[in-house]
């Protein structure tokens, strides 16, 4: 990975909904299970899909929706997803911020090396 990896990486840290993303297991219209990815955590006040009450604007992504069928993977990992998608992101700043450090030793390592 290079710096202007990083630095495309860092680029679309910035213009995204910011961190930390949290994981919600909802319902929809027909109280299936529902997953998605929210810049809120579950207080377990939220709303519901079913009656409209829940706030649609802190969803950044779909894993699972059933009915309507809009979000099926046919690998069912949409918990697996759902955990990856909030868990990296979360994680994005130090993540790049610990890669810089690792570009700047190893370029440090090859001028004195």
């Amino acid at each position: 990975m290079t710096g202007i990896d990083l630095n495309r990486l860092a680029e679309l840290d910035r213009t995204a909904s910011p961190g930390p993303w949290f994981v919600q297991h909802l319902d929809d219209d027909h109280a299936m299970s529902a997953i998605a990815v929210s810049t809120r955590p579950n207080s377990g006040e939220d709303g519901s899909m079913r009656d409209g009450t829940w706030p649609l604007d802190v969803v950044v992504a779909a894993c699972l929706l059933q009915q309507p069928r809009y979000v099926d993977p046919p690998d069912q990992k949409w918990d697996e997803n759902a955990a990856l998608i909030a868990e990296v992101r979360t994680a994005l700043p130090e993540l790049l911020r610990l890669a810089r450090i690792g570009l700047g030793q190893e370029a440090s390592e090859r001028r004195n090396g």
